[in-house]
C-alpha cells in the first residue's frame, strides 16, 4: 500500500482537479477578474460518439466548482441522457468560475468558465478509447487546445526533477524556502515557457500549481522532510527521524504567493490554503467565535501582515469567511445570533454576507437532522487483527451490514456521507446497519464531532489494524464499503461512492 517516492505526487495530483481545461475558440489574454457573487451556472452539451449498449446503465456525470467563501467544493450529479445530452445548474459562489466535469464515461477531466445567470455550451466528442475533445461554444476564455496542454504540462511539473540532488532533510531550515521557491520557479517555466499555452491558461495553471505546492510542500514542512528521509535512508532508520517544528519566521515565505490576488477565486485550492492557515498550530490564528470581526482581524494580523506583506484586501475578507467556515464544516455547528450580527456589522449587505447566512441556514437543518440521529461509538473488540472483521460484523447478525472505510479529511467520504443520507433515510426501518470504521490519522476530537452527524456504528483503529484491513481487501483508498448479507457472507466490495442509485440498489439486494 506504501509508495513513499510516488507519495507527493500523488497528493499533488488530488489536489489539482480542476487543472483541465477545454474551450473553443482563441483565448482572451487574460481571464475576467471574478468577484463573490451568489448565483446559479448553467451548463448544457453533448457528447458525440457516445452509444449506450444493451444491459448498460445510463452514466452520471459529475461537476465540481470551487467555493471560495464556504471552503467546500459545490458538487452536482447527473445521468447522461440517451442520446448523449446532459443539462445541469449548479449553485455558485463567484460572478465567474471553473467548473470541472468528470465521469466513468470518459478519461480524465474537463473544465471551463461559468457564470452566474448565464448558459456555458459544451461540445465532447468521444473516441472508442474514451478519449475526449471538448469545444464550449458560446465562450472564448480559453483554447480548445488548452484541454490537452494543460494535463500534459501539469504532469511535467509535477514530475521536474531538481537538478540539484540534494537530501533536504539535512537542510537548515532558513536554507529550505530559497531551495523550494527556486525548485517551484522552474516548475512554473515549464508552463511559462510553453509555445502551446494560451495566456489566460498560463495564468490558470499556474497559480493552482503555486497553490498546490503551497499547501502540500511548503505547509507540510515535516511530512516532507519525513518522506525525505525516508528516501534517501534505509526502512529500519525510519522511526528514527523525528522533524524540527518551524517557527513563525518560517512562513515568511507567504508573501512570494500575493495571496490578496483576485484571480485565485477561480482556484479550487485557494479555500484549502485558507483553511490550512486557520489550522496551524504554529500561526496560531484564533477562532473566530463570537468575537467582533474587526477585533478578531486585529489579532489575525499581529501574525499575517507581515507574512504576507499585507494588512488589508481579498484574503482578509475570505479568511474571516473562511473561518466561520470552518465552524461550519467542522463542527456542523449553526452561527449564533452574536456571530450574525457581528457578520452584518462587517461585510454589510454584501454578496458574502449572502452566501455565509444561506449556508448557515443548511446548517442549521443538518443540526436539526444531527439531534434526530443515533450515533454508536463502539470500543474496537479484543481480538486480533486477523479476527477483527469477524468479531465486529458478528455483532449485528441477523441484519445487513454496509461498512464504510473513511477519514475526517477524506473529502470523497464527507462527500459521500451527504449523499447517502437520503439511502438511510430509505432504508430507516430496514434490517441493515451502517457500520463507520477509521483510523489514527484522523483527529479524534474532531472524529467524534463528526460521527454525532453521521449516525450508525462507529470504531477508531489502530494504524496496524487499519492498514491490516485495508490489505487484506485489496483496498487502496478510501472511501472503500464492504457488503455483508444477514449471514455474515461477503457480498461485494468497492472503492469509491458509486452514486447514490447504485449504492441503493447494492444495499437492496442484501436485504431479504
Amino acid at each position: 500500500m506504501k509508495n513513499v517516492n510516488g507519495l507527493l505526487k500523488s497528493i499533488l495530483l488530488f489536489g489539482i482537479c480542476f487543472a483541465f481545461l477545454s474551450f473553443a475558440f482563441a483565448a482572451n489574454d487574460q481571464l475576467p477578474e471574478p468577484k463573490i457573487q451568489a448565483g446559479i451556472a448553467k451548463l448544457t452539451g453533448k457528447v458525440t460518439g457516445f452509444h449506450l449498449k444493451n444491459g448498460e446503465e445510463t452514466p452520471f456525470l459529475t461537476l465540481y466548482v470551487p467555493n471560495p467563501v464556504t471552503a467546500i467544493p459545490g458538487k452536482i450529479i447527473t445521468k447522461l441522457k440517451e442520446d448523449g445530452s446532459f443539462n445541469l445548474e449548479i449553485p455558485v459562489e463567484c460572478n465567474t468560475t471553473i467548473g470541472t466535469l468528470v465521469s466513468d464515461l470518459f478519461n480524465g477531466s474537463i473544465s471551463f468558465t461559468l457564470s452566474v445567470n448565464q448558459e456555458t455550451k459544451l461540445e465532447i466528442t468521444l473516441d472508442e478509447s474514451r478519449n475526449i475533445k471538448a469545444n464550449t461554444l458560446n465562450r472564448n476564455e480559453l483554447t480548445s487546445e488548452d484541454l490537452v496542454t494543460l494535463s500534459e504540462i501539469m504532469g511535467k511539473m509535477i514530475d521536474h526533477q531538481s537538478p540539484e540532488h540534494i537530501p533536504t532533510y539535512t537542510m537548515l531550515i532558513e536554507d529550505f524556502i530559497p531551495f523550494e521557491l527556486k525548485s517551484l520557479e522552474r516548475k512554473l517555466n515549464i508552463a511559462n515557457n510553453d509555445s502551446l499555452l494560451s495566456k489566460s491558461g498560463k495564468i490558470y495553471i499556474t497559480n493552482e500549481f503555486k497553490l498546490v505546492y503551497l499547501k502540500n510542500r511548503l505547509f507540510d514542512y515535516k511530512s516532507c522532510m519525513k518522506r525525505d528521509y525516508m528516501r534517501y535512508n534505509d526502512e529500519k532508520q525510519w522511526n528514527d527521524f523525528i522533524p524540527h517544528e518551524p517557527g513563525k519566521s518560517y512562513y515568511t515565505f507567504l508573501n512570494y504567493f500575493k495571496l490578496n490576488n483576485p484571480t485565485y477565486l477561480y482556484n479550487g485550492t485557494y479555500p484549502e490554503v485558507l483553511q490550512t492557515i486557520l489550522s496551524n498550530k504554529t500561526l496560531n490564528i484564533p477562532s473566530i467565535n463570537d468575537s467582533p470581526v474587526n477585533d478578531w482581524l486585529k489579532e489575525v494580523k499581529k501574525t499575517m501582515a507581515e507574512l504576507i506583506g499585507s494588512d488589508t484586501g481579498l484574503f482578509y475578507d475570505l479568511l474571516t469567511a473562511n473561518a466561520y467556515a470552518r465552524q461550519f464544516n467542522n463542527e456542523i455547528k449553526p452561527l449564533s445570533d452574536k456571530q450574525k450580527e457581528n457578520i452584518q456589522n462587517y461585510f454589510k449587505k454584501t454578496e458574502i454576507t449572502k452566501i455565509i447566512l444561506k449556508k448557515n441556514e443548511e446548517v442549521t437543518k443538518s443540526n436539526e437532522e444531527k439531534k434526530q440521529t443515533l450515533t454508536f461509538i463502539n470500543k474496537t473488540p479484543a481480538v486480533s487483527k486477523e479476527s477483527l472483521m469477524k468479531a465486529i460484523i458478528s455483532k449485528y447478525k441477523g441484519k445487513a451490514v454496509l461498512v464504510d472505510f473513511w477519514a475526517t479529511w477524506c473529502r470523497p467520504c464527507m462527500d459521500a456521507m451527504k449523499e447517502i443520507r437520503e439511502v438511510k433515510r430509505e432504508m430507516h426501518d430496514k434490517e441493515i446497519v451502517f457500520v463507520y470504521i477509521t483510523t489514527v490519522s484522523s483527529p479524534q476530537k474532531l472524529w467524534e464531532e463528526k460521527t454525532k452527524i453521521i449516525g450508525g456504528e462507529h470504531y477508531y483503529l489502530t494504524k496496524n489494524e487499519w492498514d491490516y484491513e485495508l490489505d487484506s481487501f485489496g483496498f487502496t483508498g478510501i472511501p472503500t464499503y464492504l457488503f455483508y448479507d444477514k449471514n455474515g457472507a461477503l457480498k461485494n466490495k468497492i472503492t469509491g461512492y458509486p452514486g447514490t442509485e447504485k449504492m441503493g440498489k447494492m444495499i437492496r439486494e442484501l436485504l431479504p
